[in-house]
C-alpha cells in the first residue's frame, strides 16, 4: 500500500538519507530503529508527506504522492494519514472527545462525535471522554491521540517514539493496544522508537544507520 524508492534528504550540506527504498503491505505493523540522527525521523516525516524528499518518490497504492502541491497533500493527510507523536499535543481547553473530532471537522465528516465516541469505547476512555486533558494521566492522553488519529479511518498511522514519554506500563498498554487495533480494525502502523520490545513486537523491523536501511 506504501513504498518509497530511492529517497534522498539532505540538511544543511549533510546527507541524511542516502537512498531508501522499502514498502508496506496492508494491515502491516512495522518499526523502525536506530541510533539518534540516524534519519529515523526524518524517514517517517517523508513516508507521511510532512517533508518532501530531494530525490526519489513516495507512492500510496499507484499515486506518487512527494510531488503533489501542499494543498492537495494537506487534504491527502487529512483524508488517508494518522499522526501519532511523542507529545500529545492536545488542545487543552478541549475534552477528549472534542480533540478526538478534530480532524473529522476539518474534513467536514458528518456523525463524528459518534465515531469519536466508538474509539474511546474502545480505547477504554468513555468514561473519560469530557475530561479535558489537564484532568487525564499521561497514558489516557496518549490514547486520546490515538483515537485522534484514527477518527477519518486512515489507511496508514504514522507514530513517532509515542510511548517515548509513558511510563513502563502505560508503554506497555500502548504498545498492546496498536496490535489490538491491527487485529480488530486491520489498521496499519509505522512505528519509529527507541523502544526495542516495541520494535521486536513488530511484523518488521527495519534499522537504519547513516541514512540507509541495513537490516
Amino acid at each position: 500500500m506504501l513504498k518509497a524508492e530511492g529517497i534522498h534528504k539532505s540538511y544543511n550540506g549533510l546527507n541524511v538519507l542516502k537512498g531508501i527504498d522499502l514498502s508496506i503491505k496492508e494491515s502491516e505493523v512495522v518499526s523502525i530503529v536506530g541510533s539518534s540522527g540516524a534519519g529515523k525521523s526524518t524517514l517517517l516525516h517523508i513516508l507521511g508527506t510532512l517533508d518532501k524528499p530531494d530525490k526519489g518518490g513516495v507512492y500510496f497504492g499507484d499515486k506518487e504522492v512527494s510531488s503533489l502541491s501542499q494543498k492537495r497533500l494537506s487534504q491527502f493527510r487529512n483524508e488517508q494519514i494518522g499522526f501519532i507523536f511523542q507529545f500529545h499535543n492536545l488542545f487543552p481547553e478541549f475534552t477528549a472527545i472534542e480533540n478526538v473530532c478534530i480532524p473529522a471537522y476539518i474534513r467536514g465528516v458528518k456523525g463524528a462525535e459518534k465515531r469519536a465516541t466508538e474509539l474511546l469505547k474502545i480505547l477504554g476512555l468513555l468514561d473519560r471522554k469530557d475530561h479535558k486533558p489537564s484532568e487525564l494521566s499521561g497514558g489516557e492522553q496518549q490514547r486520546v491521540s490515538v483515537a485522534r488519529a484514527l477518527i477519518n479511518d486512515p489507511s496508514i498511522v504514522f507514530a513517532d517514539e509515542p510511548s517515548g514519554n509513558l511510563d513502563s506500563q502505560s508503554a506497555d498498554d500502548l504498545h498492546n493496544l496498536f496490535f489490538d487495533l491491527r487485529n480488530k480494525m486491520g489498521q496499519t502502523f509505522v512505528i519509529v522508537t527507541h523502544n526495542m520490545e516495541l520494535a521486536g513486537m513488530a511484523d518488521r523491523k527495519l534499522e537504519i544507520k547513516d541514512g540507509i536501511i541495513t537490516s
